[in-house]
């Protein structure tokens, strides 16, 4: 339980900073840019996000799934993934832009905007795949660089460009798609990390990474669409207005989901190197308690804090979030479940879960949104997420005899092992700080 504890520490601490970041910019965006303008950025950039996900065919799990194991012959594997995800990049860009006029409902100003950010399609996704070397190698602290670079680049340049009055939708949507690949540098280290994990079998051939994370990228593909087609189709089916409106309750909710994500990508990690069924059961029920307490205390600042910070206009979006939030919290033992399966060579089983709840989530995208806008748009995205974390759980019990209390019911054990992450969190916070001092006094 260590290797879970350290990784998820560090992990936690990197996923802090991204929705930190988020709430200085998400407020400086909507007052700058009203609701409207809001609404285009989003529909400007996630496009983008949207063909980085899809294009990623699944490598970077496959990646960490066969360099856990096999962490000393992949070089020439890992050559070959990481050229084929960037002409994937390649094309991601060019679907784009034959798709833009649909996506833009005409307006040549916001298609320009969608083409600027779909430059950036080719060096996301070869940062996904460094990505998830990285976690293969255990190299927590790379991917922690890499979310606080990209983070804190983009809180510094928006702000910059809000202060000298140069913010704009397209300065918005230039800052947002290039700051998410600033932290592709840091992977310049991956090479000095191989050494941290035993090597314990030969190096895997190309078409089982393609066989892998073809099935990976199945889920992968449901997944994206669960998270993000909402935002996608919402100019289309809604306008704008409703987007804005949508886009500042992602923002908001999603800090609640900080302590999940790296929970599932430490346990996906440790779980492909050596399965460990307990270590499974313990992560999904912590991920599940401190995720509740989070959606908690998310849900109550926001009645508060979405009205002041971000201005009165978008005070419908507190309802939006609660109902959100809902789907986060009764999604997340599903979401490590999912990561569970994965490690046990089926990531089939959860792709198939995805795919469900992606079904689930576009009908009721397709019956919702056009009448209810945005809060029509976060019921679907509840019912697809508790859809596709309720079969991930249902998989591991009929397949791997995992009981499914032991992935629901807290034990009394479970505040202590939270405890004990969040000891490790603080002398990390407490070790950076005097390393930043002495460096400051040299």
């Amino acid at each position: 339980m260590s290797g879970l504890r350290s990784g998820v520490a560090i992990s936690t601490f990197g996923n802090l900073v991204t929705p930190l970041a988020g709430l200085i910019t998400a407020p400086v965006l909507a007052q700058s840019l009203g609701v409207v303008g809001r609404g285009e950025v989003a529909a400007a950039t996630t496009p983008l996000f949207l063909a980085t996900s899809v294009f990623t065919l699944g490598l970077p799990e496959a990646l960490t799934y066969f360099a856990a194991k096999r962490p000393a012959r992949e070089g020439w594997t890992v050559s070959i993934s990481l050229i084929a995800l960037g002409a994937l990049g390649f094309v991601g860009t060019l679907l784009i832009a034959v798709l833009t006029p649909f996506l833009s409902a005409d307006d040549e100003s916001l298609g320009r905007m969608i083409l600027l950010a779909s430059i950036a399609c080719t060096p996301s996704l070869v940062q996904a795949g460094l990505r998830g070397l990285a976690y293969a190698y255990r190299a927590w602290w790379l991917v922690t660089s890499d979310r606080i670079l990209s983070s804190a680049s983009r809180l510094v340049i928006i702000c910059a460009l809000a202060l000298s009055s140069t913010l704009t939708p397209t300065s918005a949507t230039l800052a947002i798609a290039w700051t998410s690949v600033a932290g592709i540098l840091v992977y310049l280290a991956l090479p000095f990390r191989r050494h941290v994990v035993e090597e314990r079998a030969a190096a895997a051939p190309f078409s089982a990474l393609v066989a892998f994370g073809g099935r990976v990228w199945i889920g992968s593909l449901a997944g994206i669409l669960l998270s993000r087609v909402d935002q996608t189709l919402m100019v289309p089916f809604a306008g704008a207005y409703a987007l804005g409106i949508y886009t500042v309750a992602v923002t908001v909710s999603e800090i609640a989901l900080v302590f999940n994500a790296a929970v599932r990508d430490v346990t996906f990690s440790l779980e492909s190197a050596r399965q460990d069924q307990s270590r499974l059961e313990a992560a999904t029920r912590v991920s599940t308690l401190i995720t509740l307490a989070a959606a908690i205390g998310v849900g109550l600042l926001s009645i508060w804090a979405i009205p002041f910070f971000f201005g009165g206009e978008f005070s419908e979006a507190v309802v939006v979030v609660f109902v959100l939030l809902i789907g986060l919290v009764l999604g997340n033992p599903g979401s490590v479940s999912g990561a569970g399966l994965r490690a046990r060579g089926r990531p089939g089983l959860a792709s198939w879960s995805l795919v469900i709840g992606m079904t689930v989530n576009l009908l009721a995208l397709v019956l919702w949104v056009p009448d209810h806008g945005a809060i029509g748009a976060a019921w679907a995205t509840t019912a697809g997420s508790i859809a596709a974390g309720g079969m991930n759980v249902f998989w591991l019990r009929t397949r791997f005899g995992v009981p499914v209390r032991n992935l629901l019911l807290f034990r009394r054990a479970d505040p202590a092992e939270l405890l004990r992450t969040g000891t490790r969190l603080r002398r990390m916070a407490r070790r950076d700080v005097r390393e930043t001092s002495g460096r400051g006094s040299d």
